[in-house]
């Protein structure tokens, strides 16, 4: 009689360890030799991966790289799709002498890992890493159960400093084909809605302005439905907009024909709700006008590019010397 959970370390790509854990309902991929990724969300009842995958390789940093390395945007060369851990800031920046690239270091180095719980009622592993530049560990542990559709995900950061520290936190999760080929609907407790200003012209949200989520402006201030993706056909356009002011629990669910996926998670830490679209828009790099990708992405603040100290000491999550925090997200899926 075969095993319902199961948990399994023996794979890699590219020379990365790779974790495989799996239910009756999912089966998650952990790309644990390079960021903890999950590239692989498969959702088994209706054989669908919902994870953004780029019709490019799983690249191994230490193997392939560029003739010029010191850019802040190497997460973009070797980025795939999948969820990434980001830590510790999204845009390029010069911290207190630290220089950090485009979504910090953790997305593109190892991660240590322990297989906790190998039972056929539960599996789990944990995972962590510390980044070269800044003083900080992070640890998580993922679970499956029985019986359950949800992802456990339960995650610790410590402040290893003598200082503090600001930084920002996020999830990067980007969903893709064929599970959103013929569009959806998004279900959210956010009440506010803010299209970033720095995107290219070919975008569908008027920027800079906060408005009422989900009826809210295009470029022609006409009202229009932000709770629907269109299907991945659709006209062309790439935006970036934050969902914010969470009434009671923060969540998400993403609600297509066949299926639906959720997530919640702590309004306290992860402060907004970032939604990126790219949609075969960006004729330049690194998208080059191949790549359709959706992402709602819950981080502790907004982008924004060169913060002073002065904002990130109002607006980015502060921990104070030797402090740990603690948070937990889970994800959902049903037909």
């Amino acid at each position: 009689m075969s095993k319902i959970c199961t948990i399994n370390d023996k794979g890699n790509i590219n020379g990365m360890t790779t974790i495989f854990m799996e239910n009756e309902f999912l089966k998650i991929g952990i790309l644990a030799g390079r960021g903890s990724d999950i590239f692989q969300f498969e959702y088994k009842p209706v054989g669908i991966d919902l994870m953004l995958r780029l019709n490019k390789d799983i690249i191994n940093p230490n193997q392939v790289f560029s003739q010029i390395r010191n850019t802040g945007t190497q997460f973009e060369d070797y980025y795939y799709g999948g969820w990434q851990e980001i830590l510790p800031n999204s845009a390029p920046i010069n911290y207190r002498g630290a220089e950090l690239g485009q979504h910090g270091e953790v997305s593109l180095i190892p991660w240590e890992y322990e297989i906790l719980n190998t039972s056929d009622d539960e599996v789990s592993v944990k995972l962590w890493t510390r980044p070269l530049r800044f003083p900080i560990l992070i640890e998580k542990i993922l679970t499956l159960k029985k019986g359950s559709s949800e992802l456990f995900i339960d995650e610790t950061l410590t402040n290893e400093s003598e200082t503090f520290l600001h930084l920002m936190w996020g999830h990067h999760i980007a969903f893709g084909l064929p599970f959103l080929s013929e569009g959806a609907t998004i279900d959210t407790s956010a009440t506010k809605f803010f299209a970033e200003e720095a995107m290219p012209e070919n975008r569908l949200f008027k920027p800079g302005e906060i408005q009422d989520w989900p009826l809210v402006k295009d470029l022609q201030n006409n009202k229009i439905d932000a709770q629907n993706i269109l299907k991945s056909d659709a006209h062309k356009f790439s935006d970036l907009a934050y969902l914010s002011q969470f009434k009671d629990e923060a969540f998400y669910t993403i609600k297509t024909d066949l299926m639906s996926f959720s997530m919640n998670w702590d309004k306290a830490i992860f402060k907004s709700l970032w939604y990126w679209q790219e949609r075969f828009a960006v004729q330049d790099s690194p998208w080059w006008g191949k790549t359709y990708a959706v992402a709602l992405e819950p981080w502790t603040s907004n982008w924004i590019a060169n913060p002073s100290l002065d904002l990130m000491e109002s607006d980015w999550l502060k921990l104070k010397p030797r402090q740990v925090i603690k948070t937990s997200l889970t994800t959902n899926c049903s037909h």
